[in-house]
Parts: structure tokens; C-alpha cells; sequence
């Protein structure tokens, strides 16, 4: 936007300046011409009434010498022409009217008729000018005085004048792009707030609001527009959390008094028949916890959108070392080894994130490892960003299940009868997403899979910058 509004300042000058540069470029070139031409002509005249003073002018010493002072002063030529037209004198022998226009010109000379030529077709070749005036004698025309004078000097003037004026454009567009840059940047201040309002909201900061009551009118529609869709976007998401809070707290009485009916049941069953019901009611406690799970579950996902948007550095390997050890004791009992590998990673995300995604990716890689199997934690980083891979030794996923792996309540063939919601990951993805992270998942070789958390790492000098921009197999 701000090089558009640029591009647009300096093409108007640019216009502007050529319109009025080019007329005043001609009108300067034409100025010097008429003022050479008019002098020339006076001259002309003059020596033409000198001559008309002389019985012979051809052969006056006194003529012919102010002739060749004039013309070596003025590095002009000097004819005198018969009434045929021959050259009677001349300041610099061997000099012709061949040109048919000058022929044209001495004709009319010759005829008695004033030359004014101020007409002459103007331009940068050097052609050379010729005037011609005609001398009398008791009112008859004897002869003719031409002089033919350079055009090299005016031509140069003419160049000079327009490099002078190129060099004024040049510094009129430098001008005007030192101004069109903080005028620009005005210009774009109210869309540099609206931009900043929609980046917060889009972080999760949903209580930001553009600011509506300056700049111009079209861009307070526009700050108008996107509050009004905000305050329906957060409408929408506060009553779908609301929802699932409510409905979650509200199944929880009825499973409660669910489990306490079958504890009931239980004990009020004879010997005779506790051998064919405690299957039953086993099966049935084992359901109501599941479902006592899924409403955790559920209630994690409702609160994992609305997280605090404060992002903090986070030392990744300690968090994934940490992690590890909680959860070595159950690694241990199924036979499966825990390994942290990798560099000491800063990141920037909101506090407690990474330990709730890290949880769930070791407890799926728990639940899929084979017995003597290893789970291998690795941190490393790139230019702007800080990743932890978890990698399991399991049977792994096709890319189709990969991308559907963090959708809500989705289960792959490889889960079997293995207990989960399918909300895991769809938590893990949410948490990151808050904080402008991402989970991705892949294929390991020669078998398993990878999970990665890629987050912002954490840059002295920018991470203030970062942490402000942010909040963004179950």
C-alpha cells in the first residue's frame, strides 16, 4: 500500500513537472533564438545603410573593413551581393548560396522586400541562420548584404538550459519523495491501526476492538465492520464454550449417580448371581469413566481456546526432559524407554503449552510403542523457529490419517480397542494454534511416527516484538 501511495505521489509530480518544464524548455530555446535573430537582422540593416551611403561599396576600403571587423567579431560571415545576385565581397572566401531556401531569402532581398525571419524553423541541428538585407541607391536596389551566422553557441545554450532544467525535475521528484514518505506513513497510520486491531483478534485476543472515531471515513466503515463481526465471532465462540461447559457439567450429575447406583447394585446382588453381574457392572463402571474422560476432555478443549494470550520464553529441553521423567514410571512398566536428545531451545510461547502438548504426544507414543520399543524427544531450531519432535516406534499412520489425526473425536483403524476420546491431539492443535504455533505428523522410517511442534523462538532483541504479536493420536 505505502509503495502504491509512493508510486502515485511521484508520478503525479513527475507529470506535473513535465508540464511545466517542457513548454518553459521550448519557450527558453525559441527566447534565445528570436534574441539571435533580431540582432542579426538589426545588423544586417546596418551594414545594408552603410552600404547604400557608399557610390561602390564593393570597392570602399571603409565598408570592407568594418564588414570584416563585424564578422570577426560576431564569428559571422558577410556578403555583398550584386543586383544579379553574384558575391561582390566576401569575409570569408569560398563561401556559397547554395541552399535553395537562403536563395529564396536573397531573392526577396534583392527584390526589396525586408527579411524578418522570424518564422526560421527552430531546432538543435546548428543549422546556420542567414539574413538578408537589401541596399538602395536613390530608391533602386543595387545589391544585397547577407550575413550567415552560427547556430553551434545557441544550440549549446539551449542544451545547457535543459540539463539546468532536467537537474530542477531531478531535485523537485527527490523532494517530493522525501515528503510523500511521512505523508504516506500518515496517510496509512488509521490502516496501520485497523491492522493491528484484526492481528490482536486474530491472536485470540478477542476483548481488542479498531478503533472507529478517526482517520478517514471509509476506513471507520471498515474499523466499524470488523468490530461488529468480532463482537458476533466472540457472541458465537462464548456460547459455543458455554455450551460445552454446560452440557459437560450437566452429564456429570447423572454419571455420577449412575456410578453410585451400580456401587448399589453391586452390593445388593446375592452370591448366586454376583458371578453373571460383575461382568456387567464392570463393563458399565468402565463405561461411565470413559465418559467421565471424554467430559474432561471436552471441558480442556472448551478452555484450551480461550488461553492466555501472554506469551513467555520456554527453555524447550528442560520442558521435555521434565515431561519425560513424569512419565517414565508408566513408560517403564509397558517396557518402553524414554530418550531427550538435542540443544538447549528458548521458545516463546504461553506458559504451561508445551507441557500439556508434550503430555499427549508421549501418551499416544506410550500407547503404540511395542514392548522394548523407544520414544526419542528432540529439540533443535532454525533461523526463527523452535521445534521438539516426539518419535514412536509404532506402527505409524498413512499421510490421509496424518492430516486427519487432529480432528476432533477421530479414531484411525490403528487404534483398536486402545481407550481414548480422539481429542488429544485436537487439544494439542488448538493450545498451539492459540499461541501461533503448529502440530504436524509424519511418517517415521523404517516405521512409527513423528510429531513436531514447531513455536516462535525466542530471539533476543525481538522477542519482545514476538511476544507481543502473539495471542497465536489420541
Amino acid at each position: 500500500m505505502r509503495r502504491r501511495l509512493l508510486i502515485t505521489y511521484l508520478s503525479l509530480t513527475a507529470v506535473l513537472l513535465l508540464a511545466l518544464e517542457v513548454p518553459l524548455a521550448l519557450s527558453l530555446a525559441m527566447n534565445e533564438f528570436h534574441h539571435l535573430a533580431i540582432a542579426q537582422v538589426n545588423d544586417t540593416e546596418k551594414l545594408a545603410a552603410a552600404a547604400s551611403r557608399t557610390a561602390t561599396p564593393a570597392s570602399d576600403a571603409s565598408w570592407a573593413a568594418r564588414a570584416t571587423s563585424y564578422g570577426t567579431h560576431t564569428h559571422r560571415t558577410v556578403l555583398l551581393l550584386d543586383a544579379q545576385g553574384e558575391i561582390a565581397l566576401s569575409t570569408r572566401p569560398g563561401t556559397a548560396i547554395e541552399r535553395a531556401e537562403w536563395r529564396r531569402t536573397v531573392r526577396r532581398a534583392l527584390d526589396g522586400n525586408p527579411n524578418l525571419p522570424l518564422e526560421y524553423p527552430f531546432n538543435l541541428s546548428a543549422e546556420p541562420l542567414l539574413v538578408a538585407a537589401p541596399v538602395f541607391e536613390h530608391g533602386w536596389v543595387i545589391g544585397a548584404v547577407v550575413t550567415i551566422s552560427p547556430t553551434t553557441s545557441l544550440r549549446a545554450r539551449a542544451l545547457g538550459q535543459n540539463a539546468l532544467l532536467l537537474g530542477v525535475a531531478a531535485a523537485g521528484l527527490l523532494a517530493a519523495a522525501a515528503a510523500a514518505v511521512p505523508l504516506s506513513r500518515w496517510s496509512l497510520g488509521p490502516v496501520r491501526q485497523l491492522h493491528r486491531a484484526v492481528g490482536a483478534i486474530a491472536q485470540g485476543r478477542y476483548d481488542t476492538r479498531a478503533s472507529a472515531e478517526s482517520g478517514p471515513a471509509e476506513i471507520r466503515e471498515l474499523a466499524a465492520a470488523v468490530n461488529t463481526m468480532t463482537d458476533r465471532l466472540v457472541a458465537l465462540l462464548e456460547a459455543q464454550r458455554s455450551f460445552v461447559a454446560d452440557a459437560s457439567h450437566q452429564l456429570r450429575n447423572p454419571l455420577s449417580a449412575l456410578r453410585l447406583r451400580m456401587d448399589v447394585l453391586e452390593s445388593a446382588v446375592t452370591e448366586a448371581g454376583r458371578p453373571h453381574l460383575e461382568q456387567a457392572v464392570e463393563q458399565a463402571v468402565e463405561e461411565a469413566e470413559r465418559l467421565g474422560r471424554i467430559l474432561d476432555e471436552l471441558l480442556a478443549l472448551a478452555h484450551a481456546s480461550e488461553a492466555d494470550s501472554g506469551a513467555t520464553p520456554v527453555e524447550m529441553r528442560s520442558v521435555a526432559e521434565a515431561r519425560a521423567r513424569a512419565w517414565s514410571p508408566q513408560a517403564a512398566a509397558t517396557d518402553v524407554t524414554i530418550v531427550v536428545k538435542g540443544e538447549q531451545v528458548v521458545a516463546c510461547c504461553q506458559p504451561g503449552i508445551l507441557d500439556q502438548v508434550l503430555d499427549v504426544l508421549l501418551d499416544n507414543a506410550l500407547g503404540f510403542s511395542p514392548a522394548g520399543g523407544r520414544i526419542t524427544v528432540r529439540t533443535w531450531v532454525d533461523d526463527t523457529r523452535a521445534r521438539v519432535t516426539v518419535t514412536d516406534e509404532g506402527p505409524g499412520m498413512t499421510a490421509q490419517d496424518a492430516e486427519r489425526a487432529t480432528d476432533r473425536f477421530w479414531r484411525g483403524e490403528q487404534i483398536g480397542n486402545r481407550s481414548g476420546s480422539g481429542l488429544g491431539l485436537a487439544i494439542a492443535t488448538t493450545l498451539l494454534e492459540v499461541g501461533g504455533g503448529r502440530l504436524s505428523l509424519s511418517s517415521a522410517e523404517p516405521h512409527g511416527l513423528v510429531a513436531e511442534v514447531d513455536l516462535a523462538r525466542d530471539i533476543p532483541g525481538v522477542a519482545a516484538l514476538t511476544r507481543s504479536d502473539a495471542g497465536g493420536r489420541s
